[in-house]
């Protein structure tokens, strides 16, 4: 029986043919290039000017949050964090970065964000000619390798498009996929242009001998790129499948360990991971990309796990009203965005944040990180103790419920452990086979053989999205409702979202994708074999140890109430039923 999971080989890697994804068109009517872009342009105009993510934060926000962009170079955050021991980082309160230091790369004009961030002209000097005067914008170079770029992917940003053209050519240019999401003037195609590789499985017995050029050009790759970089050379001495981080620079340099090293600078400076001694990921070849809900019908119900009285989602939001910050990507500023991710933290997890966010930036993605005082629960729950932690965990689809609403997006839970390596296709609007998903997540059993196991979400919800669907609000509210019953505020929280999803047929209830592999690459099962999109705490294991051993408890189901008539409408309609609307007035039942 293999523990399957979406497809690491065939889902988290371009596939053959995909050569023509990398590279641009060659040749063709530059006039038409043209034309394209001038359409795409005029069609913007015509759009919505719907507020940013950030212009909606800053006006939520009260005197007692901070509000921080993380700017794009942000030099002293790795040296911070490689600075500080992991036992530090979990319980230093004080703050890890000097965020003054974090200076932005300059003020520009422009009639929105995106359009000083795009045309990347004369520093703002007073004031402006035409439009207002932006910060935090992405770093501005005058000689674009491509000219002027836009975004061509619904929810991808020019900003990001003229970040990525100044590289796509360099040694490190990593954004393979560049010309599926945009379109620039200019077509560039040189020697450092990628194309697509033919990948092998590794023997490990007969990879080259380590050397300094194979360790250099190692470090160079941990510098330039997120997560850390493969061991490209044979295995030493007391380098096993379960000892495979190796130490590259520093005292220990040459050592294998089972932990990584990458939190202990006082002893190794620089570390890699010996990819080949690891088993290839469980995949199929098929991957499934989860179950659609059938339209509603007027015998359809919504369970309640909470009394009437108790079940007002609204007032538990009311602990992150007055967050101690929120940190966010610069590209919280556009408007083009269509998802934020959104994480949760307490400042002794501040460093972790930045590095995740750092990574937003450089692929392009909003991402929104709010930390909660250490004492937000309470004199009898500090930061720090077990209790903190259940409480806090217990409140994620709360937050996420609150996120919904406060950043008018899509949303995707982030646990503040992980960073980005590509821009995640599968959060985008029509991203997904067979149609949209209310939900996302990642399913450790979605490719499983045995129909039976493959049919029971086990899933993990540090990565999880959730649309701005009814279905997928509904699944979050019974979520909240459920972690607050019995002893569920100290179990797992995503074994508590199985039980609502099996046992209590929330996955009848919404439309489900499950994320492939990629989507969170974790050490060791499932990570050899996987081109990330995110990555896992740079590749270590997750603390097993620290998981709640408390069982999640099914909660009885207190009050119903039926299916919005709204959406009985539309999902009658779609289906070409007739609807018959004195029939589906909202009413809750007994």
């Amino acid at each position: 029986m293999l523990a399957l999971l979406g497809s690491s080989l065939a889902i988290g890697r371009p596939q053959s043919g995909a050569i023509n994804a990398v590279a641009p068109p060659n040749g063709g009517d530059q006039s038409a290039h043209h034309q394209r872009i001038a359409t795409i342009r005029m069609a913007r105009s015509r759009a919505s000017n719907k507020p940013s993510v950030a212009e909606l934060t800053e006006k939520q926000v009260t005197a007692a949050t901070t509000v921080f962009y993380v700017g794009h170079k942000n030099n002293i955050l790795d040296s911070e964090l490689r600075k500080t021991g992991e036992n530090d980082v979990m319980t230093d309160t004080k703050d890890p970065v000097n965020h003054k230091a974090q200076a932005t790369l300059g003020s520009r004009c422009g009639l929105s964000w995106d359009d000083a961030a795009v045309k990347c002209g004369h520093e703002c000097v007073g004031f402006c000619m035409t439009g207002m005067c932006f910060k935090d914008l992405p770093g501005c170079d005058h000689n674009f390798p491509s000219g002027q770029c836009f975004g061509v992917k619904q929810g991808v940003s020019d900003a990001w498009c003229v970040e990525s053209s100044k590289s796509i050519d360099g040694p490190f240019g990593a954004v393979t996929d560049f010309y599926d999401k945009c379109i620039c003037e200019e077509l560039v195609i040189g020697t450092n242009t990628p194309i697509e590789e033919l990948h092998k499985p590794i023997n490990a017995s007969k990879m080259a001998p380590r050397s300094p050029e194979l360790v250099q050009a190692a470090m160079e790759r941990e510098k330039n790129f997120p997560g850390l970089p493969d061991c490209t050379w044979k295995p030493g001495p007391g380098c096993t499948n379960e000892t495979q981080y190796e130490c590259m620079a520093g005292a220990k340099a040459g050592q294998c360990s089972a932990d990584n090293w990458y939190y202990k600078a006082n002893v190794c400076t620089s570390s890699c991971v010996h990819t080949a001694l690891l088993a290839p990921a469980p995949y199929f070849a098929v991957w499934r990309p989860g179950p659609r809900a059938l339209p509603w019908t007027d015998k359809d119900i919504m369970p309640h796990y909470a009394s009437k009285e108790g079940s007002n989602v609204k007032d538990w939001v009311e602990h992150f009203h007055q967050p101690k910050q929120i940190l966010m990507s610069t590209y919280c500023k556009s408007n083009q965005i269509e998802f934020v991710g959104v994480s949760l933290f307490s400042p002794a997890y501040e460093v972790k944040a930045l590095r995740m966010l750092e990574s937003c930036n450089k692929l392009g993605v909003c991402c929104k990180a709010t930390e909660m005082p250490g004492d937000f629960l309470g004199a009898s729950a500090p930061e720090g103790s077990d209790e903190f932690r259940y409480r806090t965990i217990a409140l994620k689809p709360v937050f996420l419920l609150d996120q919904l609403e406060k950043t008018k997006e899509p949303v995707v839970f982030l646990d503040v452990d992980l960073e980005f390596h590509k821009f995640p296709d599968l959060f985008l609007p029509n991203s997904w086979p067979e149609g949209p998903r209310d939900v996302a997540l990642f399913n450790f059993w979605a490719n499983e053989t045995n129909l039976t196991i493959r049919h029971t979400p086990n899933v993990g919800s540090a990565v999880a999205f959730f649309n701005q669907t009814y279905r997928s609000k509904k699944l979050l509210a019974a979520w909240a409702e459920a972690m607050q019953y019995g002893t569920n505020s100290k179990a797992p929280d995503d074994q508590v979202l199985d039980k609502l999803m099996k046992e209590g047929g929330w996955l009848k209830r919404v439309s489900v994708g499950w994320l492939p592999a990629a989507y969170l690459r974790l050490m060791p099962s499932f990570y050899r074999g996987v081109d990330p999109v995110i990555d896992h705490d740079r590749g270590t294991k997750p603390g097993v140890a620290g998981h709640s051993s408390v069982k999640p408890l099914l909660p009885p189901v207190m009050w119903t109430e039926k299916v919005d008539a709204a959406e009985l409408k539309k999902d009658q309609e779609a289906a070409g039923r007739t609807f018959d609307t004195a029939a589906a007035v909202p009413a809750r039942s007994r």
